[in-house]
């Protein structure tokens, strides 16, 4: 059996969508407030997944996230169940091109971050700073844009004073909030010629955005020219993710899954 929650996106879902398998959608608001010991497989957006949902699929196995991010879920009680977690990934190529419109020819771009995001930014000089490199205390930051396309995990602060006190230029973000110290931005604020940000902590957020120098826009840059609508390849994916984790043939999940043995 597969939940689907948050069903937004499903809505849009073909006709042959999942046509082989039992599976049932609700929406973000709904409360799973059953127990339904044959649900194997649960796939959300946006809900929170926690103790309740855990309680409620007593024999899940995998939770497959329809975002890049997985703050949602509690991985650490995941790990505990043998649950595994993997992203779908599916708005990468739209949020690399909310960071392409900001890019102009003549940039030098230190790219921060080159997975399935980094790695669709699209500039003619750009170079992939790696973490030795940002997190040498004697290195220069020569680049005149700066784009952070990494996860949350492990990387608290990870664009500080250190980094933003040596670089002069246009920061351009799609990490979650997190990842940036608002205090160290507005502190060097003015070697910053803008910066367009798409998630941002509300610490010296309204100090931030009263300079003029910074871009903030909700955390929406996964939605830019992305529609659900006759996108097959979107639910294509999501279906072949599904069947994945039903044969437990994922590859790099976020967490694998711990096969429980009965004897």
């Amino acid at each position: 059996m597969i939940v689907l929650k948050d069903k937004k996106d499903i809505k849009f879902a073909p006709k042959d969508f999942l046509s082989n398998y039992k599976w049932e959608s609700h929406g973000q608001y709904d409360s799973l407030d059953f127990v339904n010991p044959d649900v194997k497989i649960l796939s959300v957006q946006f809900t929170k997944v926690g103790e309740k949902t855990y309680k409620a699929f007593p024999n899940l196995e995998w939770i497959i996230v329809r975002q890049h991010g997985y703050d949602n879920v509690n991985l650490n009680e995941c790990e505990k169940r043998g649950i595994g977690v993997i992203t779908t990934k599916p708005f990468a190529q739209s949020t690399a091109d909310w960071i392409n419109q900001y890019i102009n020819d003549d940039d030098k771009i230190g790219l921060i971050g080159n997975g399935s995001i980094g790695s669709k930014v699209v500039a003619d000089n750009i170079e992939v700073i790696t973490r030795q490199y940002y997190l040498n205390p004697e290195s220069n930051m020569n680049f005149n844009t700066l784009v952070v396309t990494v996860p949350p995990e492990n990387n608290k602060h990870l664009i500080n004073n250190n980094i933003l006190s040596k670089f002069k230029g246009k920061l351009i973000s799609v990490s979650r909030s997190s990842v940036i110290d608002n205090k160290a931005l507005l502190d060097n604020i003015d070697n910053i010629s803008h910066a367009y940000v798409d998630t941002l902590d509300e610490s010296y957020r309204e100090e931030l955005l009263e300079t003029g120098k910074v871009t903030y826009t909700k955390h929406t840059a996964f939605a830019h020219n992305f529609t659900y609508e006759n996108n097959n390849s979107y639910f294509d994916e999501l279906e072949g993710h599904i069947i994945d984790c039903l044969s437990n043939m994922v590859i790099n999940p976020v967490l694998a899954r711990q096969v429980r043995m009965t004897f």
